[in-house]
């Protein structure tokens, strides 16, 4: 099948509807993927056939057993970099849970620190114990900030220092090492007792970010 422009003397209809042409024998067309040209009949020869050339009559149609196609470009659905930032973002949020132990509910917290309701929801809007975004909207207590006395010593002074109320920023900090921590995690170093040294971390962090 010729599949190169030519010559066309009349096109009629346009979208998914048959496309009717009259074509000069020898002419050459284009025809689109999953189409077929089909001759329909043979129109009338204008004067002697050794005088003017033939004219055939074809359409242009969907070929059998298919339908014109309204696929997306497999291109349009690579994911771009915004959309690969929050992924990452996902993952990172996912692996700083992991190694905070996981996350505590509610109920959970109440049970361990034998406390209300209201005294654990005072304790994070005084930035004293870090929640983060749970299922369902409902709020979860990383694990590595609880101790079996209560909550790790040195937390609160150093959530208020860092430079961001982000729950993920701050849960990131704390489970991260830091060579300025020689290596520990900032919630390894407050339950080693190094209160001030991770409070300069956090400091510093504000520092580089400002």
């Amino acid at each position: 099948m010729p599949t190169t422009p030519g010559s066309e003397t009349r096109t009629r209809v346009a979208g998914s509807h048959t496309r009717t042409r009259l074509l000069g024998v020898g002419s050459i067309v284009t025809v689109p993927a999953g189409l077929e040209l089909a001759a329909r009949k043979t129109a009338r020869t204008r004067g002697r056939a050794s005088a003017k050339p033939q004219v055939l009559e074809y359409e242009v149609r969907p070929q059998a057993g298919r339908s014109p196609s309204r696929e997306t470009a497999t291109d349009a659905y690579a994911v771009g970099p915004w959309g690969l930032a929050l992924l990452r973002g996902k993952q990172i949020r996912d692996d700083d849970l992991r190694r905070a132990g996981g996350a505590y509910t509610l109920d959970q917290v109440r049970e361990l620190l034998r406390v209300t309701r209201q005294a654990i929801e005072k304790k994070v809007r005084e930035q004293a114990i870090l929640a983060v975004p749970g299922p369902s909207g409902e709020r979860r207590y990383p694990v590595a900030q609880f101790t079996g006395d209560g909550v790790v010593s040195g937390l609160k002074p150093v959530l208020a220092a860092l430079p961001s109320e982000s729950a993920w920023f701050r849960l990131n900090f704390l489970v991260t090492p830091l060579a300025q921590l020689d290596g520990q995690t900032p919630i390894e170093a407050l339950g080693a007792g190094k209160t001030e040294a991770v409070v300069e971390a956090a400091q510093s962090i504000g520092v580089q970010g400002g």
